[in-house]
C-alpha cells in the first residue's frame, strides 16, 4: 500500500524497523522523504516512463528513494551492492 495512505491514517506508525540497528522511519517520514526526493528527480529532468537504477546498501533511506520513482512515474531497478562492478556494468 502506498506511503500515503499509511500517513494519512497512521503517521507516526513504524513503516521500516532496521533490525540490526533498530532504526525506525515513521510512516510520515517515509511519505515526506519520498515526495521530496520525486520532487529532485522531476527537477533532475526525468519524466514520466524513464527509467533509473539504485545502487544503494540496505538502510532506511532505500525505502524513502525507492518510493521516490513510483510517485513520479518512474521505472526503477535496485542494483546490490554485494556485486562485482562487472556485473553492475551488465545490469
Amino acid at each position: 500500500m502506498h506511503p500515503y495512505i499509511h500517513a494519512a491514517e497512521t503517521p507516526d506508525k513504524a513503516a521500516v524497523i532496521m533490525a540490526r540497528s533498530g532504526e525506525v522511519v515513521t510512516y510520515r517520514q517515509l511519505n515526506d522523504r519520498s515526495n521530496q526526493t520525486a520532487r529532485m528527480l522531476q527537477t533532475m529532468g526525468l519524466k514520466h516512463g524513464d527509467s533509473i537504477a539504485l545502487l544503494m546498501d540496505t538502510s532506511p533511506r532505500f525505502h524513502e528513494v525507492a518510493w521516490a520513482p513510483h510517485r513520479s512515474g518512474l521505472v526503477y531497478v535496485a542494483i546490490s551492492t554485494k556485486l562485482q562492478e562487472d556485473e553492475i556494468l551488465y545490469i
